[in-house]
């Protein structure tokens, strides 16, 4: 795993845009997938404190499908191994019915690496982590995808609704 860390006196290039870092500033902590330069990067914001315990701990992950009555989610769970009694788990959800979301999926069966830019609470650049995305993992996510999209298909277009199903996951399962 590689920790990267900004050059002194020097303007990051992991600057967040306008729109993002107010969708950060609006939905608080938590975790996005996001196209860049150098692949699909994980921003991830969180407490100055909680990103301070993440360095040097590992970071295991998992991709989850999950099929909910109004859509398929495809959950990306990360948890650092910061503290053995009580891990911080970052969570990220794609949905296979929109375009740029299914190229996301699609640019993650195909990248060999996770990277995890963290951003502290006044959503100022941290560091990077950088960790292998083994190819058992991205067969996994190929055949997430593939399900997903057929289940998706299945649901009646009246019924399929992604950000209620999300909603309605995180109500009952988080």
């Amino acid at each position: 795993m590689i920790e990267r860390e900004p050059r002194p006196n020097h303007t990051p290039a992991n600057e967040l845009s306008p729109p993002l870092r107010e969708l950060l500033a609006y939905s608080g902590y938590g975790c996005l997938a996001v196209e860049s330069d150098n692949g699909i990067v994980h921003i991830c914001h969180a407490s100055d404190h909680d990103i301070a315990g993440f360095r040097g701990a590992p970071v295991q992950y998992q991709w989850q499908l999950i099929l909910m009555p109004n859509a398929p989610l495809i959950r990306l769970l990360f948890v650092v191994l910061d503290d053995p009694t009580n891990p911080y788990q970052l969570e990220s959800f794609l949905n296979v019915a929109e375009a740029d979301q299914a190229q996301v999926l699609s640019d993650l069966v195909e990248q060999e690496q996770f990277s995890l830019a963290f951003y502290g609470d006044d959503l100022s650049y941290r560091y990077t982590k950088v960790f292998a995305h083994e190819p058992i993992n991205r067969e996994q996510l190929a055949t997430a995808i593939a399900h997903a999209r057929l289940y998706w298909d299945h649901i009646g277009p009246a019924q399929q609704n992604f950000d209620l199903a999300k909603m309605e996951f995180m109500a009952h399962f988080i």
